[in-house]
């Protein structure tokens, strides 16, 4: 019995999430007590997703610990199950395999970007034909192009490693006079006012997009999933997730 009563009484292992600087979404943390919070693998995180993360987890009673690392290390940590969750997912075949994937969060717009130089008009997929286009990835945005271009010839895209190197390359010119880049267009407006990148303009959008979080099969069972997704609901039942959202200006998926 004592064993038992052990068992039931001892508190939840900490989970550890990790994310990618993706602003407005998440961004590296300069709060000194988020940054303590955080695991010494990977830069402290902050953001409205790293909000409502924290958010369930206090709600749950359970540590957290929320890193930053490039896309590609996040990705590849929480798929080889040395994470226990990832944000922001969009819903694929791919992280649906990999991942528990909560309702969708928040919703944004996957853009065209083109030189301010450049007439270029978007408005359907074959006007891309024929195009050099910058993509970050790979990652859902690079996903969603590769699918809106299955049908589409003669288009070369260029993956690169992070959205701000990305929208500096379109603005010098480095994709062609006539180059592209899809972005997501909260990041990309974002960056393009701290970054100063005066010759890059919006032209078009490819497709909404959606985000929401991805929490390890290998390490969350089903019912910790389940126990997760309901905490999740609680806050944005009693207004604490749309509040956060509102706050960074974000629009609400639910």
């Amino acid at each position: 019995m004592w064993i038992v009563l052990s068992a039931l009484s001892a508190p939840a292992s900490a989970w550890r999430f990790v994310t990618e600087d993706f602003p407005p979404f998440t961004y590296p943390a300069t709060d000194s007590t988020v940054a303590a919070q955080a695991n010494s693998a990977g830069l402290p995180a902050a953001g409205p997703l790293a909000q409502i993360v924290r958010s369930v987890c206090t709600r749950l009673q359970r540590q957290c610990s929320i890193a930053l690392h490039p896309w590609r290390r996040a990705l590849a940590l929480a798929e080889e199950g040395k994470a226990d969750g990832i944000f922001t997912v969009i819903r694929s075949p791919a992280r649906d395999r990999a991942f528990h994937v909560t309702r969708m969060l928040v919703t944004s717009r996957y853009s065209v970007f083109a030189r301010q130089s450049s007439a270029f008009v978007y408005h359907q997929p074959r006007d891309l034909t024929g195009k050099t286009i910058g993509v970050y990835g790979p990652s859902g945005t690079s996903f969603v192009l590769s699918e809106r271009l299955q049908q589409v010839p003669g288009v070369s895209i260029q993956l690169v490693a992070d959205n701000r190197r990305l929208l500096r390359m379109l603005d010098a010119g480095r994709f062609g006079e006539h180059g592209l880049a899809v972005v997501n267009q909260d990041v990309a407006w974002h960056l393009i006012d701290a970054e100063q990148l005066d010759s890059v303009r919006e032209v078009g959008e490819l497709q909404p997009v959606s985000y929401g979080i991805g929490l390890s099969r290998e390490r969350v069972s089903a019912e910790e999933f389940a126990d997760f997704a309901a905490a999740l609901d609680a806050l944005i039942d009693d207004g604490t997730v749309p509040t956060i959202l509102r706050q960074h200006r974000l629009e609400a998926a639910f």
